[in-house]
């Protein structure tokens, strides 16, 4: 059986990572899987010769059984899905989680609680358009680890906050009722690995690369049943759901992280979770049993 992978990450991202990238290839032959890094930047892909193509330093190498997609290009995913090659996370986690927009529709129909929020284009906004009373948060809605997130208290502060990115979508929200206050539900599969409460005393995002601070959280069982009603629309190979806090605690869904860390999990737990990520994989890419 093949059990060749690929870990792809682009060549900044790597350099950043390289402990990370040793854990995971060093769990991926423990569970009997052979994972080489390969860079982004290096990879051609598209059509040759009236068939799907994807060249790595000019040559066309044999796919592997999978692949672990450590940047953002669900394109390319896909392209690797079409040509078989199982990938994690799928090119659909890839689009839509990536996408703020995008994730709170899909997850809006299904009726998990989340801030009013509305999706906006900056060259079609207009004040008298604005249904929401300030102050606001604004994201733009391919922004990762709590960059390009605004606390807006007046119409001046969001155009401003609009024209930092004016060509891309951007999502508007009310803010929580315990800003700088996040969960963030770590999942494998389908499987609830550990969740971590990240908070800051100095910023109204709670991200840890920001300066926040994390704790180990424990779920209780309607926080369970909530992240596993989120899981339910995606198949998840290892990602985050982030949760703010209401008044009562309760969870309200913030985002999915799909290309996420591990390093808040880590500080404040003993749990392996690259290694329940690779036994996953090894588990999604075996052959299946003959009658």
């Amino acid at each position: 059986m093949n059990k060749k992978g690929w870990l792809i990450y682009s060549v900044q991202d790597a350099e950043k990572n390289a402990s990370f990238i040793s854990w995971m290839t060093e769990e991926a032959a423990a569970a009997g899987l052979d994972l080489e890094l390969r860079y982004t930047e290096r990879f051609a892909f598209g059509i040759t010769k009236n068939q799907l193509s994807i060249y790595y330093e000019k040559r066309q190498d044999p796919l592997p059984a999978f692949a672990v997609v450590r940047t953002i290009h669900h394109l390319f995913s896909q392209q690797l899905e079409q040509l078989g090659v199982k990938v994690f996370n799928s090119s659909f986690v890839s689009m839509v989680a990536n996408d703020k927009a995008r994730t709170h529709q899909l997850l809006a129909e299904a009726g998990i609680p989340m801030m009013d929020t509305l999706f906006i284009s900056p060259s079609l906004y207009r004040p008298d358009s604005l249904p929401f009373d300030f102050p606001l948060i604004a994201k733009l809605s391919s922004g990762r680890g709590g960059s390009q997130v605004h606390l807006v208290t007046d119409e001046q502060e969001l155009r401003e906050a609009l024209s930092t990115y004016p060509h891309q979508e951007w999502v508007i929200q009310k803010p929580a009722a315990h800003p700088g206050r996040d969960v963030r539900v770590f999942v494998v599969g389908d499987q609830i690995v550990g969740a971590v409460l990240r908070s800051s005393d100095e910023d109204f995002r709670a991200n840890f690369s920001l300066g926040g601070k994390a704790q180990f959280y424990d779920l209780n069982e309607e926080q369970k049943v909530l992240a596993q009603k989120v899981m339910s629309h995606f198949e998840m190979g290892m990602a985050g759901i982030d949760f703010l806090l209401d008044k009562d605690d309760s969870f309200i869904f913030n985002e999915v992280e799909d290309v996420v860390g591990s390093r808040t999990l880590s500080a404040t737990s003993d749990i392996n979770i690259v290694r329940t990520y690779m036994a996953h994989i090894a588990g999604q890419i075996k052959e299946p049993e003959s009658d």
